[in-house]
C-alpha cells in the first residue's frame, strides 16, 4: 500500500482475525499472548465486552503483558470507568515505564476526574518520551490552565497546534480570559 492511501476495514477480514484468534485460544487455553491477540482482534472489531474477558485473562495469566493493561484501559475508558481506567494504565506503566499510550491514557482519566495535578504530571511524563506527542502538549496545557499557570499552558497549546492539534474551542476561550485577567496585587502591610 502506498503512503498516504486511504484505508478501509473490511469486517470480514477483521471477523477472520477474530475467529483466526479464538481458534489460537482454543488450541493453547493456558497462553496469555493467545487471549491477548484474541482481546485486541475483538478490540478492533468493536466487541469491547468480548474483548475485556479476553483482557482480563491474558493479564490473569501474565500480569506483564503491558499492552493488555493498555487495551483494557482503553475499554474503560470509554466506558467512563476513569478509576479502572488509571489502575488499567499504571499496571501498564508498572510493566513497561516507557510506554506512552499508558501514560497518556492515565492522563485522560485524569482529566475526566478533575485531577489537574495528575493531569501535568502523566502529560509531563508523555513529553518526556515523545517531545513531539501533539495530544501531550494540548492535554499539558488542559492541565496547567487548571493548575493556574496560564503562561505554560499558551506555550503547550501553540506547539499542539503547530503539530496539527486542533484545541477545543471552549478551552482557547478559558485561556484566553485567564491571560486578559489582571494579575492580582498582594499588599503587605505592617
Amino acid at each position: 500500500m502506498a503512503r498516504g492511501e486511504n484505508v478501509t476495514i473490511d469486517v470480514h477480514s477483521a471477523m477472520e482475525r477474530v475467529d483466526r484468534h479464538q481458534r489460537a485460544v482454543e488450541t493453547a487455553p493456558d497462553s496469555a499472548a493467545c487471549h491477548l491477540n484474541l482481546g485486541t482482534a475483538l478490540l478492533q472489531a468493536g466487541r469491547l465486552q468480548q474483548a475485556e474477558q479476553a483482557l482480563r485473562k491474558a493479564i490473569e495469566l501474565d500480569p506483564s503483558l503491558a499492552r493488555a493493561h493498555v487495551n483494557l484501559g482503553g475499554i474503560l475508558l470509554s466506558r467512563w470507568d476513569f478509576h479502572g481506567c488509571i489502575e488499567a494504565n499504571r499496571a501498564a506503566s508498572a510493566c513497561s515505564p516507557d510506554m506512552v499510550e499508558a501514560h497518556y491514557n492515565e492522563g485522560l482519566g485524569h482529566l475526566y476526574l478533575g485531577e489537574p495535578d495528575a493531569v501535568v504530571a502523566c502529560f509531563q511524563r508523555v513529553l518526556e518520551l515523545d517531545p513531539r506527542h501533539a495530544g501531550g502538549h494540548y492535554y499539558l496545557a488542559v492541565g496547567q490552565l487548571a493548575c493556574g499557570d496560564v503562561q505554560g499552558s499558551r506555550e503547550h497549546v501553540t506547539i499542539a497546534t503547530e503539530l496539527g492539534f486542533s484545541p477545543q474551542p471552549d478551552f482557547l476561550k478559558a485561556l484566553e480570559k485567564a491571560e486578559n485577567e489582571p494579575v492580582p496585587v498582594l499588599e503587605i502591610g505592617g
